[in-house]
C-alpha cells in the first residue's frame, strides 16, 4: 500500500482538482487513509436502469454489500457546479461520486467491475493493477463522476465525458436522462468502452466489454 506521500503524488501527476479537498480531510481525520479512501470504490453497489411506469427514466440502487455501517454512515449533499446543484449520495471523508441526481439534467452511478487478471494470484493480480494507478496521470472513475455532476449540463454531454473521457482504472456507469430512452450502462476500462441501452443492470460483472477479469474479494 501506497504512503500518504505517494497517494499525493499520485493526485498531482493526474493534476487532481480534488486533491487540495483530500488533504484537508486528511489533516482533519489525523489518521492514515484519506488518500486510499478517496481513490477506492469497491464497496459500489448494484444499479439498474429502465424506463419508469409513472413516465421518464428511473435509475435504481441498493446497498448490498455485507458491510458494517455502510447505510447507517450514508450521507447526502447538495453540491453545486458550473452546470448546475447536484444531490451526492456519499460518506463523510469522501470526495468524489459514487451515486448522484442533478434534478433536470440526469442521475448517475457507479460499480466496480472485475479486477483485471494477468492470470496470477488475486493478491498479485491487485499488485500488478494498482501499479498500474500510480503511474497513471488519468483521473479515478469517481473523481470524474464528481466532474460531470458539476460540468455537464445534459444527458447527452455526460454520456460523451464517461465514454471518452481516459481513467486509470476500469469502472461501470449507469446514466438516466430526463427524456425517455435516455438511458445507459457504461462499461470501462483503460483503454476501450461499451455502452448498452436500457433495461440495463450493473453489479460487478462486464457484458459487452471481452477483458480478462477475476471477481473482486470483499
Amino acid at each position: 500500500m501506497p504512503s500518504p506521500t505517494a497517494w499525493r503524488d499520485i493526485g498531482w501527476r493526474a493534476e487532481n482538482p480534488y486533491l487540495g479537498e483530500i488533504e484537508a480531510i486528511a489533516a482533519l481525520a489525523g489518521r492514515r487513509g484519506a488518500y486510499a479512501l478517496n481513490t477506492s470504490y469497491e464497496w459500489c453497489c448494484t444499479c439498474g436502469v429502465g424506463e419508469d411506469p409513472q413516465g421518464g427514466v428511473r435509475l435504481l440502487r441498493v446497498l448490498d454489500w455485507r458491510q458494517s455501517g455502510l447505510g447507517r454512515a450514508l450521507i447526502v449533499v447538495w453540491q453545486r457546479g458550473p452546470a448546475g446543484d447536484f444531490a451526492n449520495i456519499t460518506w463523510p471523508g469522501f470526495v468524489g461520486v459514487i451515486t448522484a441526481m442533478a434534478p433536470g439534467r440526469f442521475a448517475v452511478a457507479i460499480n466496480q467491475p472485475p479486477m483485471m487478471s494477468w492470470r496470477l494470484s488475486p493478491p498479485i493480480d491487485w499488485l500488478v493493477g494498482r501499479v498500474g494507478v500510480w503511474r497513471s496521470r488519468d483521473l479515478p472513475p469517481a473523481h470524474l463522476l464528481r466532474q460531470v455532476c458539476e460540468t455537464c449540463a445534459s444527458y447527452d454531454e455526460a454520456r460523451q465525458r464517461l465514454l471518452s473521457t481516459p481513467l486509470c482504472l476500469p469502472a461501470l456507469f449507469t446514466l438516466a436522462g430526463t427524456e425517455p430512452g435516455q438511458g445507459c450502462v457504461i462499461e470501462r476500462t483503460q483503454h476501450c468502452a461499451a455502452e448498452r441501452a436500457m433495461p440495463a443492470a450493473a453489479a460487478n460483472h462486464r457484458v459487452a466489454v471481452a477483458e480478462r477479469g477475476r471477481a473482486a474479494v470483499h
